[in-house]
C-alpha cells in the first residue's frame, strides 16, 4: 500500500511496539507501549528523520558498522540522549506533518482470556484507540480520506486469525466513519524509515513508563504538543498510568 506516491487525501500511520503482552513476571514486563507516527507527508519526515541518522553515524564509526550490519539502528541500541537531537531535528522542521499515538497497556490488570490471542488483543486496542481518541482529538481526523497503516511485520502473531484491515474497515468505516477505507500492510522494518522511528519513539515512552528512566523525561516532554489527546491513551482498569517528566 505504502508506495512512493503520497496522496493528499490520505493519513499514513507507521507503527511499532516495545515491551510484551504477557502475564510473566508482571514485575519487569509491567507495560506494553504501541507507537504510532501519523502524518500526511511521510516524505518531509522520512527526509528529516534519515538525515539525523546520517549526520551521527558519520560521527560514529560504531554506529556506522551497526548499520552496514543490521541495515538498520534499533531505538534501544541509542541513548535518549542521542534520539533527542533526532526529535528534535524532525519537529523543528515539521511539526505541523506529524502527530503521535501511544497506547500503554497495563499488564497488571489484564485478564487471561483478554491476551490469549496477542493479535486480537492488539487489534482490539489499536481499534479502540482509533474510536475513542483519534476521533475525538486528531488533527487529521475528518470522517472521509483513508488511512494507511505500515506495521512492523515481525509483530505479527503467526497464525493470527483476525486480520487488522479487515478489522479496523468492519469497525470504523460503516456506520459513523472516522474514514473512507483503511488499509494496513506490513514490512521489515529495515525497508521503512518511519517504522524504525516508531521502533524509537515506542522503546522511548516504554524506558520511561517501565523503567523509568531519567533522560526519556526531555525527549517525552519534546513530544508532548503532538500526542493525539495530549497524553498516552491509558489501556488499564485503574488509568493511573504516568509518565515520568519531572
Amino acid at each position: 500500500m505504502m508506495g512512493e506516491l503520497q496522496d493528499s487525501n490520505t493519513v499514513y500511520v507507521y507503527v511499532d511496539e516495545s515491551g510484551s503482552i504477557t502475564k510473566t513476571n508482571i514485575s519487569n514486563n509491567r507495560y506494553f507501549v504501541i507507537a504510532m507516527v501519523f502524518t500526511d507527508n511521510p516524505i518531509a519526515i522520512r527526509r528529516l528523520f534519515k538525515k539525523k541518522i546520517s549526520q551521527m553515524i558519520k560521527k560514529d564509526s560504531k554506529k556506522k558498522d551497526q548499520l552496514i550490519l543490521n541495515k538498520e539502528i534499533k531505538g534501544s541500541e541509542l541513548s535518549e540522549k542521542e534520539k533527542i537531537k533526532i526529535y528534535h531535528h524532525i519537529l523543528s522542521h515539521g511539526s505541523d506533518k506529524v502527530e503521535l499515538g501511544v497506547i500503554v497497556l497495563d499488564n497488571k490488570y489484564t485478564e487471561d482470556k483478554f491476551i490469549e490471542n496477542h493479535a486480537r488483543t492488539f487489534n482490539y486496542m489499536v481499534q479502540v484507540f482509533f474510536d475513542s481518541c483519534y476521533r475525538k482529538h486528531s488533527k487529521y481526523m475528518t470522517g472521509s480520506g483513508n488511512i494507511e497503516i505500515l506495521l512492523d511485520e515481525q509483530n505479527v502473531a503467526t497464525g493470527a486469525k483476525y486480520d487488522l484491515e479487515e478489522y479496523l474497515n468492519q469497525q470504523l468505516t460503516i456506520k459513523n466513519p472516522i474514514c473512507n477505507n483503511f488499509y494496513a500492510s506490513y514490512t521489515d522494518s529495515k525497508n521503512e524509515k518511519l517504522v524504525q522511528l516508531a521502533d524509537f519513539i515506542a522503546n522511548t515512552f516504554y524506558r520511561n513508563i517501565e523503567k523509568k528512566n531519567r533522560d526519556s523525561a526531555e525527549t517525552v516532554k519534546i513530544w508532548m504538543n503532538h500526542l493525539c489527546g495530549d497524553d498516552v491513551f491509558d489501556f488499564s482498569e485503574a488509568h493511573d498510568i504516568e509518565l515520568n517528566i519531572n
